[in-house]
């Protein structure tokens, strides 16, 4: 490809991704933003109208000095979607989102066979679920990538399930080489707590936040107890190996009652919240029980520097069933979005 239409594709998909992340803004903002002249915002935004990418919306709104007021722009439902999963015991969760902001829909799969048969079951689903939603998507790409939040270890450069108990997955296992030859878009996957927290920090407006999923698996031993954290700092996702020390200290797996785990987790948290600078923690999955307990023993050992005993903000979590896949779906697009890859034509 051409250098300069290279260029041109790539300020376009920067210019999407912008809408994409916050809808509903005139030509102006964008160049400014962006850091692009007007015009070539202009002759660029014109096009992707044309091309049916872009909607344009008058304001109702004047500004304080009077006169026209500015052109809104949107991208067009029926563009472009992705779909979230949720992996982890004892179903498998997807939906669809379309860039435009409209959830499109969910479905929940048992998993009836654990291990590498999980993720064949999750292609062969997510290829119907495709299906039933690819009617609606005749004048855009339609489906351009997909997110996988996995219950288990992940290793989120090579796209494998490094360790997951719920999934009775005990080898690494590729998750996106099966489900990219059914579907021919690129797969993103990351752990479920990591997912959740995406979503969350969406919905809450924030840049940093720390989540703590907890699950209780069939059993009532501490092992028995999955724990995930996702930590999100200035906008920006924290892998999860960079706190998986910190979350669980020398001495926390030989506890053997699950008020004594709990009590220790929420230490280990503070801990995370302290390091990272965060001022909200957000408790999510089967937290019904074990939540006050939780948030007491995080608050009891939450501090600040040059602040004595100053405690962060212990909320639940708002995302609701579909937090996983919906976190999935966005840390997909986003993926996409800064590979430059996404499928636009600029011609």
């Amino acid at each position: 490809m051409p250098t300069k239409n290279r260029l041109r594709r790539d300020n376009m998909i920067r210019i999407l991704e912008s809408l994409w992340l916050n809808p509903f803004r005139s030509r102006a903002d964008l160049a400014r933003e962006l850091r692009l002249d007007r015009s070539t915002v202009g002759v660029l935004i014109d096009r992707m109208v044309e091309l049916g990418i872009l909607e344009q919306h008058a304001d109702d709104s004047t500004g304080p000095k009077g006169g026209r007021p500015p052109i809104l722009l949107g991208i067009v439902p029926g563009f472009a979607y992705s779909l979230g999963a949720e992996l982890t015991y004892p179903h498998i969760r997807l939906n669809a989102v379309d860039m435009s902001g409209a959830f499109l829909g969910e479905r929940d799969i048992p998993v009836k066979n654990f291990g590498p048969q999980a993720i064949d079951t999750l292609a062969v689903e997510a290829a119907r679920f495709r299906q039933s939603l690819d009617s609606s998507f005749t004048q855009g790409p339609g489906l351009v990538t997909m997110g996988v939040g996995v219950s288990g270890v992940v290793d989120d450069i090579e796209k494998k399930i490094i360790l997951s108990d719920a999934l009775r997955i005990n080898n690494p296992l590729s998750v996106a080489e099966p489900l990219e030859m059914v579907l021919k878009v690129p797969i993103t996957m990351l752990n479920d707590a990591q997912a959740s927290v995406l979503r969350e920090a969406g919905l809450r407006k924030k840049q940093e936040l720390l989540l703590a999923q907890v699950e209780f698996r069939p059993g009532d031993a501490v092992e028995d107890i999955g724990i995930g954290v996702g930590l999100v700092i200035r906008n920006q996702l924290v892998p999860g190996r960079t706190i998986t020390h910190l979350l669980r200290p020398h001495g926390m797996s030989s506890l053997n009652s699950r008020e004594g785990f709990i009590q220790e987790l929420g230490r280990s948290l503070a801990l995370v919240a302290n390091v990272s600078g965060v001022d909200e923690v957000v408790l999510a999955g089967d937290v019904e029980e074990v939540g006050d307990l939780l948030g007491s023993s995080i608050v009891k050992h939450t501090t600040r520097a040059g602040l004595s005993h100053t405690p962060v903000i212990i909320s639940r979590a708002v995302g609701g069933s579909n937090a996983v896949a919906s976190g999935a779906a966005y840390a997909a697009l986003k993926a996409l979005f800064s590979s430059l890859n996404f499928p636009l034509s600029a011609s």
